[in-house]
């Protein structure tokens, strides 16, 4: 992602804090210039289109979300707890960004970004391959075999964080995640252990 300047950061921000507060509502330029508190040429001379700043928020989720697992995966322990580890991180990332947690669930696009929401399928599958190889690094550490597939066993688990993202969103980001599951994933990972 190329450096952005600090006004260009500005309307990112604003973008991504409508929508969390605003719902489903189409966000238009004139609204967003109005949200930051400059005209819509002003918008357009930081990007060229609408498209381009939604653009900007999915680098940002990808920067960061990837290197938050990148810290996990470089961390001591377990694979099935970094697996865990990571279920959750995108959970919490979601609960505390809701503009963001927008954007992963595709809810945030139109017809008009239909590029993008491929990207955020390609940022999940990527996060899913990440997943299926710590399982099978565990399988080869323990020389235990899991109780699914190692393939589908890392799909399950990213559906659930998705769907806990989803369900989050649908709420109105009132339903707060983060108060179950750790237990939710712990139930999860522990049924995927061989006895």
């Amino acid at each position: 992602m190329n450096e952005l300047k600090p006004r260009q950061l500005d309307i990112m921000q604003s973008l991504a804090k409508m929508l969390g507060e605003k719902g489903p509502v189409k966000i238009t330029t004139s609204l967003l210039a109005n949200e930051c508190g400059i005209t819509e040429a002003a918008i357009y001379r930081h990007f060229p289109s609408k498209k381009k700043i939604y653009s900007g928020l999915v680098d940002f989720c990808e920067q960061n979300i990837f290197d938050l697992i990148s810290n996990i995966n470089s961390a001591d322990g377990d694979e099935l707890d970094k697996v865990k580890k990571t279920l959750i991180l995108l959970v919490t990332f979601s609960e505390r960004n809701p503009g963001l947690a927008r954007l992963l669930t595709r809810e945030a696009f139109s017809v008009d970004e239909t590029s993008l929401d491929e990207r955020i399928g390609q940022m999940m599958s990527k996060i899913e391959l990440l997943m299926k190889q710590n399982l099978q690094k565990y399988e080869q550490v323990t020389k235990k075999k899991l109780n699914l597939p190692t393939a589908s066993a890392a799909n399950l688990l990213l559906a659930c964080s998705e769907g806990i993202i989803q369900q989050f969103v649908r709420s109105g980001f009132q339903d707060s995640p983060s108060k179950r599951i750790n237990d939710q994933f712990e139930f999860l990972i522990s049924a995927l252990r061989a006895n």
